[in-house]
């Protein structure tokens, strides 16, 4: 009975070092929104790709491709983000300030090109509405429970081995302790699919944020072309393994419950011969 509550343990440790590396793997990887931009007159769709801080546009305006590295710039006064295919902070910010103002923005350097490919050659006197960004709270949203769920699955890695390896007196460290962890990943989990999942219904499955669909007179367009991607699909991944960490931790419980009480030996205190001893 030791040894299988022991398995059990080391089994949830295991998952939990799956699901750990499962959710880095979603932090890291650009494919939360996988899509193609439109142009009337190129010579075939842009496509895109980002993840929760960068990604890839290439444009196939000509027969060759042109790709540009884009990043996540955010100006929380105003609630939005743009993905940015500028390289310098600075001139991130510059290229959402203008692209709010309805001017027309900076041209989108080339890695390792001495070229640059400007989006237009008009300036426009609209003002770009904000419903055409990115909400600024909800990414910041999904970040941060993303961010709570990678962090408690790495503890709930850390106390379940230890639990393998000794006996915590404390409840917060212990088996009980546990069942905290394995929850809140999932909760965190939950909140970062729904807020992402929020996002894109409500932004980008219109409008993928980026300098070519923003620009008022540019003729990119992305609607009804993104999807999810892959890096948003594996939280489903961390879900399962979670859950089935409960479910080992339940029947850990129940083996417990099931064993038979200690003996226990009644002694007769009336009986003055246990005095000699």
């Amino acid at each position: 009975m030791a040894k299988t509550k022991w398995n059990i343990l080391f089994a949830a440790f295991v998952l939990s070092c799956l699901s750990l590396a499962t959710l880095i793997v979603a932090f890291c990887t650009p494919y939360w929104i996988i899509s193609e931009a439109s142009e009337r007159t190129a010579y075939k769709n842009s496509d895109i790709q980002y993840g929760l801080f960068t990604g890839s546009l290439t444009r196939n305006v000509l027969a060759t491709p042109i790709t540009y590295d884009l990043t996540v710039i955010c100006l929380y006064e105003q609630n939005v983000c743009v993905y940015s295919c500028q390289t310098e902070e600075a001139k991130r910010e510059s290229e959402v300030l203008a692209l709010l103002a309805g001017e027309k923005p900076a041209e989108c350097p080339i890695a390792g090109a001495k070229t640059s490919f400007r989006i237009t050659d008009q300036t426009s006197g609209r003002v770009a509405s904000k419903d055409n960004f990115i909400n600024a709270g909800l990414w910041l949203a999904t970040v941060l429970f993303l961010a709570i769920s990678t962090t408690f699955a790495g503890a709930s890695a850390s106390f379940a081995i230890i639990n393998v390896l000794f006996n915590p007196v404390e409840p917060i460290f212990s088996v009980f302790g546990l069942y905290i962890w394995n929850g809140i990943v999932i909760g965190g989990t939950v909140l970062t699919m729904s807020m992402w999942g929020a996002l894109y219904g409500s932004y980008l499955s219109d409008n993928i944020a980026i300098t070519d669909t923003l620009t008022p007179e540019a003729p990119y367009s992305s609607e009804n072309l993104a999807s999810l991607g892959a890096s948003y699909w594996v939280l489903f991944i961390p879900l399962l393994l979670h859950g089935s960490n409960i479910g080992l931790l339940l029947w850990r419980q129940y083996e417990i419950n099931k064993e038979p009480p200690p003996t226990t030996i009644d002694v007769d205190k009336s009986d003055l011969t246990i005095i000699m001893y």
